[in-house]
């Protein structure tokens, strides 16, 4: 009788903590589909003040450009950088889009994350890479202008521009590290 009582009750505790394990493990997939849906939205509002803002002002620039005649190397360069910021908003859109905790088993879910933290890393050197010749050839066209308030003007927004993307990127990363944390917590 009480062997008996006895293995009820383990099968009544067993059931228990197998609904408590199931309830973490949505709490957890949760978590990492809210995550993901953050660092989404980041991205997806970068991308639109590429598209929205920026992209329509350097078209009514390159339009309206009457004294300043930039080379057609900086124009050619500008375009590249934008097509480089573009293609990787819209690999990062794509590879977090794969991340779907539901779907995936907690491999596939670890596997695609890294996909994306690879991409960011190698999405930024490649827009670093593709800024430095833009810049240098902006700044010697600018030189050639003879207005020294306008180099003066450039290299002040260079630095606060460099520091704004300094602070974005570790925003960025910040938001990486912590859904890698949440993915990990998966496992």
């Amino acid at each position: 009788m009480e062997l008996e009582e006895l293995k009820q009750n383990w099968n009544i505790m067993e059931e228990r903590l197998g609904r408590l394990e199931m309830e973490q493990h949505q709490q957890l997939n949760k978590t990492v589909n809210s995550k993901v849906k953050q660092v989404r939205e980041r991205v997806l509002r970068r991308s639109s003040i590429i598209v929205i803002l920026c992209l329509p002002i350097l078209f009514w620039i390159s339009v309206h450009q009457h004294g300043f005649n930039y080379s057609i190397l900086t124009w050619i360069l500008l375009f590249l950088f934008i097509a480089v910021i573009m293609a990787r908003q819209l690999t990062w859109m794509l590879l977090l889009r794969k991340i779907d905790c539901l779907k995936m088993t907690v491999r596939e879910v670890c596997l695609t994350e890294s996909r994306f933290r690879m991409s960011f890393k190698v999405g930024i050197v490649v827009s670093v890479l593709c800024a430095i010749p833009l810049l240098i050839s902006m700044i010697w066209d600018m030189s050639q202008f003879g207005n020294r308030s306008m180099i003066i003007g450039l290299c002040t927004g260079l630095v606060v521009g460099v520091l704004i993307g300094i602070r974005l990127f570790l925003k960025a990363w910040s938001g990486i590290k912590e859904l890698r944390e949440a993915i990990t917590d998966l496992q």
